[in-house]
């Protein structure tokens, strides 16, 4: 979060509209350890910066983190306050790496990141998001109050105790011992992670920007949960933890998006398996809105749907296949073959929409090269209509995943693999690889539990490069995490 001045950033830096300001008793500030254009487009923070906002006595606001040699004390962005005022300070995480950024942002504010250093001298710290559905320990040297699994009623809790005055960490720790998804760092094993009830659902944004990664996009869920087993996946069924799928009212998630908002994102981790999507697609698309899906399944993308996007504005289609070839899809349970793939694209370019993105894996168990060139077909086949770009990454094995014991395949194959792909496609389809060495990061993390926190307190104050990371993991023994060949 920067501006071209030396004062803090504020609201109208961003051009945002929904923003909540408000004078109350209580003062939260919620921050998000990562960029403002990442951090804003989190539905999940989003939802935390409204439910504490509904409560009266709450005034909640956010800030994000600066750029890497910013040292500036934050500052929230609706009222420019000093983040160590608040009350209580509560983050949101959704990936590995950003546990260094929640270090450095209190480092920033002057609150010492480990929690045994603070000896309840400061506000609590309160950290939650989807990384901790994976392992609730991965903060535990860093957080007062762990938020495990969906967070709206501890949210809610939180907001109420402090309320009624439980603001140092030994009284809101003994208010929110025992509510569901709440764990107390030292107190006992964490707990299974909490569901919303489904009178919370949808969740839905309070803000939407330009400025955001995703683009001027009101964000609302549509379906929380997903139905299918993909053993790869933490939002599966087949997932630790994981709730029943649970697709929303049309009617609730049509009236949670405000009627000037230009652009609507419905989100959720299977948006294409709700029952009655297009009647929540044709009216915001009848209403003028552009809309965008997360999710897509090839298998359930049909004439209907292509038609309903097009007419809304949609140009580009996104879809996963993930395994790069038919044995591996089978391996993983994901249910679409490249015939479903093929189709979705057709009735997709027959209505105007001609860009495709593919989303894909290399280095699944027992992948060969015969599976990467199998991948590139299918990639060349779907470039003979349009242009098409394929983001492909490695494959990490994830926590509470039927494949977790799986070994993370050698980072000199996947090198191989991915230059393998790029030969075969020939610059016809635009390869968007991620980063492996980070992968490898993120795989060792993800599997270190308390100790990644430790890794991340190293790193962020080593300049959170990757020499910083390597270095912190091989001094917590978080580098001898074996590599299969696949």
């Amino acid at each position: 979060m920067s501006t071209k001045t030396n004062r803090p950033a504020l609201v109208g830096d961003f051009e945002e509209r929904g923003v909540i300001k408000k004078s109350a008793s209580v003062f939260i500030a919620l921050g998000y350890p990562a960029p403002y254009r990442v951090g804003i487009s989190s539905l999940g923070a989003q939802t935390i910066y409204r439910i504490l906002n509904e409560q009266p006595e709450v005034s909640c606001e956010r800030f994000y983190l600066g750029d890497p040699e910013d040292s500036a004390e934050p500052t929230t962005l609706e009222s420019g306050r000093s983040v160590r005022r608040a009350d209580v300070l509560a983050f949101s995480i959704a990936c590995e790496t950003e546990l260094a950024g929640l270090v450095r942002l209190l480092d920033n504010a002057g609150i010492p990141p480990v929690r045994s250093e603070r000896e309840g001298r400061y506000a609590p710290v309160v950290v939650g998001g989807p990384l901790l559905g994976l392992d609730p320990r991965l903060a535990e040297p860093l957080a007062d109050v762990v938020v495990v699994g969906e967070g709206e009623k501890a949210a809610a809790a939180v907001g109420r105790a402090v309320a009624l005055g439980a603001k140092s960490v030994q009284d809101l720790s003994a208010a929110l011992r025992g509510e569901d998804g709440v764990w107390i760092p030292g107190s006992g094993e964490p707990p299974a992670p909490a569901l919303a009830p489904r009178e919370c659902l949808p969740a839905a944004a309070a803000i939407w920007t330009p400025q955001a990664e995703l683009g001027e996009l009101f964000l609302v869920e549509v379906a929380r949960g997903c139905p299918r087993g993909c053993r790869f996946c933490v939002m599966s069924r087949r997932a630790r933890g994981a709730g029943p799928f649970r697709a929303c009212e049309p009617s609730r998630v049509l009236a949670a998006v405000p009627d000037d908002a230009p652009s609507v994102g419905l989100l959720g981790a299977a948006v294409t398996d709700h029952p009655r999507l297009l009647d929540i697609v044709r009216p915001l698309v009848d209403a003028g809105k552009r809309v965008s899906l997360s999710s897509m399944r090839a298998d359930r993308f049909d004439e209907a749907l292509a038609e309903l996007l097009s007419r809304g504005g949609a140009r580009s289609l996104t879809l996963a296949v993930d395994g790069a070839s038919a044995k591996l899809r089978e391996l993983i349970d994901k249910g679409v073959c490249a015939q479903d793939v093929l189709r979705a694209a057709q009735a997709a370019r027959r209505h105007g929409i001609r860009r495709l993105k593919i989303y894909a894996m290399l280095g699944l168990p027992g992948e060969t090269d015969e599976d990467v060139d199998e991948l590139a077909e299918l990639l060349l086949e779907l470039s003979g209509g349009g242009g098409v770009s394929a983001s492909v990454q490695a494959f990490v094995p994830k926590p509470g995943t039927p494949l977790e014991a799986e070994p993370m395949c050698d980072p000199g194959v996947l090198k191989k693999r991915f230059s393998r792909l790029r030969k075969r496609l020939k610059g016809r389809v635009r390869l968007l690889p991620t980063s492996i060495r980070w992968s490898t990061i993120d795989w060792r993390l993800a599997h270190g539990g308390s100790r990644s926190a430790l890794a991340a307190l190293r790193a962020g104050r080593a300049g959170g490069d990757f020499a910083a990371w390597s270095e912190a993991l091989e001094s917590l023994g978080l580098s001898r995490v074996r590599f299969g060949r696949s």
